[in-house]
């Protein structure tokens, strides 16, 4: 697509799911984008959708629609995919199927199996799957990738991770990210997966191997874990951890207002970058004695952040202007299936750790 035509595109995208927890949110990223011109939305809840068009949204379409519909349409390129984990690749491959490119909700599916499916008919119908993994878009992230490319801390040695949020009982034990046969797992899947996804994609390293324990600590009725630790070898040679769970105490309910309590710390031969990414007003930390830093070695970097209204804030925003751009563009894109695929084949298998007692390679089929 020429130039000319990306400064003025304005495209018709597809909504699919206004149910899921995250639905408003995205729903409010696309009324802010100047690339989207207007929304169709479907849910199998036509209720839900009625009251949603009811509401003061100037960029959604009114007129009543079917999920058949919307995918037949010519006039939208572009689809958000908002199913359930179990729902989810069913919705993406009707989409693929009708030549759609897919924006989608991690962990995209329950499991690998499905996730494999969606996989094989993504690459056969020659069409782009971005997937919400908001944090790699996020500046500090980049930052912090680029610190650790150039040699800040010297040699990776170890990662830690900690994804600390509310405890079930503010968040709807009921809903299906509790359930086992819908959701596919708990904390790890949900949030958990964001950090996998980070220490990956800041470290430039991938994780081979997996040793994990996960529990359902909380005392309530669910069938997915609450909580977990994972610890993750890297091809480097590195080790990271990751500390997971629905734990905090004190909380607001809902899944946009939740609490959270939140670490990530890069440790190598040469220094440490420390970064408290859902609490804004702390410092990164860099402390290091490689070439260039010496008579700084110790350094607390602040970020003001713009503010936006979008899901995840100006580069929340950004993601998806991105991904519009590139799937337009016809780009490879740079978060696309086979990302997904890695993440949840790494939190596979840490469940298969837990249950086997033993360290599991990374896509290692169980027996």
């Amino acid at each position: 697509m020429p130039s000319e035509q990306l400064r003025n595109l304005k495209v018709k995208v597809g909504l699919l799911g206004v149910t899921h927890p995250h639905a408003d949110a995205h729903l409010r990223t696309l009324e802010l984008l100047d690339e989207v011109e207007s929304i169709a939305a479907w849910d199998e809840g036509e209720i839900v959708v009625d009251a949603l068009k009811k509401e003061n949204r100037p960029k959604m379409e009114t007129t009543q629609t079917t999920l058949e519909q919307i995918l037949n349409r010519q006039d939208i390129p572009i689809i958000i995919s908002l199913g359930s984990n179990s729902r989810n690749p069913d919705w993406i491959i009707r989409a693929a199927g009708a030549g759609k490119h897919i924006l989608t909700e991690k962990p995209v599916a329950a499991n690998s199996n499905a996730l494999n499916r969606v996989v094989s008919v993504i690459r056969h119908a020659g069409v782009h799957l971005g997937v919400y993994y908001t944090w790699r878009f996020n500046p500090i992230a980049r930052d912090i990738r680029a610190m650790i490319e150039h040699g800040v801390i010297g040699k990776l040695l170890t990662v830690e991770a900690r994804m600390i949020t509310s405890q079930v009982q503010f968040r709807d034990p009921s809903h299906w990210l509790f359930k086992k046969n819908i959701a596919g797992g708990g904390i790890l899947s949900w949030l958990g997966s964001h950090w996998i996804d980070l220490i990956r994609y800041i470290t430039q390293d991938e994780v081979d191997k997996v040793s994990a324990m996960v529990d359902t600590l909380n005392g309530v009725a669910i069938d997915v874990e609450d909580t977990a630790v994972v610890l993750m070898h890297l091809k480097s040679g590195a080790l990271a951890t990751l500390h997971a769970g629905y734990l905090l105490p004190i909380s607001q309910t809902g899944y946009t207002s939740g609490t959270y309590d939140t670490y990530l710390c890069f440790r190598g031969l040469k220094g440490n970058i420390t970064w408290y990414p859902t609490n804004p007003e702390r410092e990164v930390i860099v402390e290091s004695v490689a070439p260039g830093w010496l008579a700084a070695p110790h350094r607390e970097l602040k970020y003001t952040m713009a503010e936006s209204d979008a899901y995840g804030g100006q580069y929340g925003l950004e993601l998806v202007r991105q991904f519009i751009i590139s799937a337009m563009r016809k780009d490879t894109p740079a978060n696309g299936a086979e990302n997904a695929l890695r993440v949840m084949q790494i939190i596979e298998a840490a469940y298969h750790s837990n249950s086997s007692g033993r360290t599991v390679k990374v896509g290692e089929e169980r027996r």
